[in-house]
């Protein structure tokens, strides 16, 4: 077990428990607890509990009719990387969040953990937080069904802001990019698992630094996961959000990992194995249809 798991595990054994309301619990320390009885970090908890709320009206079906409380953990500013191990490749030195272990047995599997100095005193007026936001909170839900592949996990998580509550539409840096998009830079499943064994995948710069969503694995990724969305849709005849539950629970049931869990998928859509594992014709048209809307 990693020390930076232990290090947030005794971190949380040692933190004190706020409820924001019935649906979120707060996680942090003793001297983060006097920010937030002042009020501090309220603006940015509310708006973590609007996107929340959100993806509740979804009314998305947890294995054993879970009803799982949000733990939200708030580390310091001085060891957030330590604290949530947070890639390099990503870290400014700014502080950051990610979805984390959870240690709440009335919890999701993951918590969404943040640095304090993203929560005090926020103030939002940027849809890229928003899309951000939403996609942390995506990795809390789906870790109640699955820790897959980067590919199934990072896509699922950009799908779901950007798809399910179709803020893709909001976010004109993303569609721009997305227009701008050079075809042949987008990757096959195999090629997206194969960075992921070499330890390459998000170390792409894509065509924006500024957020992970702007990679090319990450965009790669998530055309992926809305290919399988739109063949789950046209072929049992559901709705996007039905699609999705449908999603989480059919990679719930499959064992593979790598090329194995793209073949059991591809199995699962009634497409050839090959052309899902290595084929870009899916995605192409995927991100074809995306950019004409």
């Amino acid at each position: 077990m990693n020390n930076n798991f232990n290090e947030l595990k005794k971190y949380i054994e040692y933190s004190e428990v706020r409820k924001f309301n019935e649906e979120i619990s707060v996680r942090l320390s003793k001297e983060l607890a006097i920010k937030y009885d002042k009020g501090s970090y309220y603006n940015r908890l509310e708006r973590i509990g609007f996107w929340f709320k959100k993806l509740k009206a979804l009314n998305i079906l947890y294995p054993g009719n879970a009803h799982p409380v949000l733990y939200i953990y708030i580390v310091p500013d001085e060891n957030y990387q330590k604290l949530l191990n947070f890639p390099a490749i990503f870290d400014k030195g700014k502080g950051g969040g990610k979805a984390v272990p959870c240690f709440d047995l009335n919890g999701f599997n993951s918590a969404y953990a943040i640095s304090q100095n993203l929560v005090e005193d926020f103030i939002n007026n940027n849809i890229a937080h928003d899309v951000n936001t939403v996609h942390e909170l995506a990795h809390v839900i789906h870790s109640q069904f699955f820790y897959k592949n980067s590919i199934i996990c990072e896509g699922f998580a950009d799908m779901v802001p950007l798809y399910i509550l179709d803020l893709k539409d909001q976010f004109l840096e993303y569609k721009m990019m997305l227009a701008s998009l050079d075809i042949e830079h987008v990757l096959s499943a195999e090629e997206i698992i194969d960075s992921e064994r070499k330890g390459t995948f998000g170390k792409d710069d894509g065509n924006n630094r500024r957020m992970c969503s702007f990679r090319i694995s990450y965009v790669s990724s998530f055309l992926f996961v809305m290919v399988c969305m739109k063949l789950i849709e046209k072929q049992y005849g559901l709705s996007k959000v039905q699609a999705m539950q449908k999603f989480l629970t059919m990679i719930r049931q499959c064992n593979g990992v790598n090329d194995y869990l793209i073949y059991e998928i591809a199995d699962s859509l009634f497409v050839p194995r090959e052309e899902l594992l290595s084929g870009k014709r899916l995605q192409l048209n995927i991100l074809n249809d995306l950019i004409k809307k």
